[in-house]
């Protein structure tokens, strides 16, 4: 037969549950984060990755359950800027291009694209760009938030738009003014795509002036630091 197991009591005696209130970790170290603040991190993760989830199960064709399960993280995708389209662009709206017109103290004149067609760097530096663009052109839109329109009803002034310039003006020493312009590169239909391709026996013209927008007037600015 075993021996029964001692207890004994006294200051020395160990004390059940010490482990779980010294709260220890796998490591046997003492962990850093009190339980609190462990529990409020797990909730925001898993709230954060049903957001995310929710988010591309949204995109249509989808079900009423999986866009009314997306509904209740539009403020999360706002909160974080995570419009971004899901399952691989299938139906992506037409690119926004801003147009910058530089204009030097010697009278030359430069053009600039954003985003640029050739981007130097990882990708991520095109997202970016592209992203600036979607946002200059969300807030300038005619009759965005009230304001006044631009030249002939078009695109109005925004307060982004004068950061960029600002921008400009300080990356491109001895330019005077900036002027800012939208457009919007077109997705071409399919059937264009084949036609053109069976008439000219080549690949199709992705960058064909036919796929752009006329461009429409932001606003002019100088190079004044204002």
């Amino acid at each position: 037969m075993g021996r029964k197991p001692e207890f004994r009591m006294g200051p020395g005696a160990p004390v059940a549950g010490a482990e779980s209130a010294a709260e220890v970790d796998p490591s046997g170290e003492s962990s850093p984060w009190p339980p609190w603040a462990r529990r409020l991190a797990t909730v925001a993760l898993a709230l954060h990755v049903a957001a995310v989830a929710g988010g591309a199960l949204g995109v249509p064709p989808s079900s009423r359950l999986q866009r009314w399960f997306a509904d209740l993280f539009t403020w999360h995708h706002g909160l974080f800027d995570q419009g971004y389209a899901y399952r691989y662009y299938a139906e992506p709206p037409p690119t926004p291009l801003v147009v910058a017109t530089l204009r030097r103290d010697n009278g030359e004149e430069t053009t600039i694209r954003l985003p640029e067609r050739e981007v130097a760097g990882p990708p991520m530096r095109r997202q970016r760009q592209l992203a600036l663009a979607n946002a200059l052109f969300a807030s300038s839109r005619v009759g965005h938030e009230g304001h006044d329109h631009g030249h002939d009803g078009g695109p109005r002034e925004s307060w982004l738009a004068r950061s960029y310039a600002r921008h400009l003006c300080r990356t491109n020493p001895g330019t005077e003014s900036v002027t800012l312009k939208l457009q919007q590169h077109l997705i071409p239909p399919p059937d264009r795509v084949l036609e053109e391709m069976e008439d000219t026996g080549g690949p199709f013209d992705l960058f064909a002036p036919s796929l752009f927008t006329t461009p429409r007037w932001i606003g002019d600015f100088p190079c004044d630091g204002s």
